[in-house]
């Protein structure tokens, strides 16, 4: 299992000398950079061993999803530059979150902010399959978004999206706070495309491996056969200290 983190792209060469397999940026901060910043950026990239692989935060909270004031003409525009953008830098999962924009609107319908967010979420299939990208939808807790709060619901969005370029994400740290049996991983073996992971006491780095429930994590990913990608998504006080430790953890634990 490869591990990564997710922290800016300006951070790669200090995140390829820890020992990390990849980084893990937002695409808002690509898609917003001028032509010669981005520019700066490939050529960052280039003179390192390793890639920008994922990409997590895909539209600024001022995009709406949902709602009366979804504009799926724009929001096709804008990914079509921002996964132009990204696929240079050796993306391959694009990390679906983006909790503020997809929030349903007060009084709106829950099943046509569902539906909206469907059509959304296969806008950005057929996009990033012209780059061979994976779009993995990212269940967020509660206190984050009002929709897809739960692995298990990301199924069943994954599979009313039913798009090959469409697939899901497992959050460790949101399972926890809602509370998700981890056994919900072996009902989502054929759509998981990507994790992310903090230690849910704080969200902070993964350091130990009795601090929290890490071992039935990896033990259902084990069970469905998952080999891929695994994000650090936490705060980290010293990553030169930190960094090493979790990568051996989570090595460890992916055996």
């Amino acid at each position: 299992m490869k591990v990564g983190i997710c922290t800016g792209i300006e951070n790669i060469k200090k995140m390829e000398a820890i020992g990390f397999d990849y980084i893990e940026p937002s695409v808002v901060s690509i898609a917003k950079m001028s032509d010669e910043e981005f520019e700066a950026a490939v050529k960052l990239v280039q003179g390192s061993s390793i890639k920008c692989e994922a990409f997590n935060v895909l539209f600024p909270g001022n995009v709406r999803l949902t709602g009366p004031e979804v504009d799926e003409k724009a929001i096709e525009d804008y990914l079509k530059t921002a996964f132009s953008r990204v696929s240079q830098l050796g993306a391959r999962v694009i990390v679906f979150g983006s909790g503020g924009a997809r929030r349903i609107p007060d009084g709106w319908s829950r099943e046509e902010g569902w539906k909206q967010l469907v059509r959304v979420a296969r806008i950005a299939g057929d996009v990033a399959a012209e780059y061979g990208l994976t779009v993995a939808m990212e269940p967020l807790n509660t206190w984050e978004t009002n929709i897809l709060n739960s692995v298990g619901e990301g199924v069943d969005f994954v599979r009313d999206v039913n798009h090959s370029h469409v697939k899901l994400l497992a959050d460790f740290y949101h399972m926890r706070r809602g509370n998700e049996d981890m056994d919900v991983l072996l009902g989502a073996s054929l759509y998981l495309a990507h994790l992310h992971i903090a230690n849910s006491n704080g969200r902070v780095c993964p350091l130990e491996r009795t601090e929290d429930i890490y071992d039935i994590f990896f033990e259902r990913l084990k069970e469905i056969g998952y080999r891929g990608r695994i994000s650090i998504e936490a705060g980290v006080k010293d990553v030169d200290r930190e960094g090493p430790v979790a990568i051996a953890l989570l090595k460890e634990l992916s055996k």
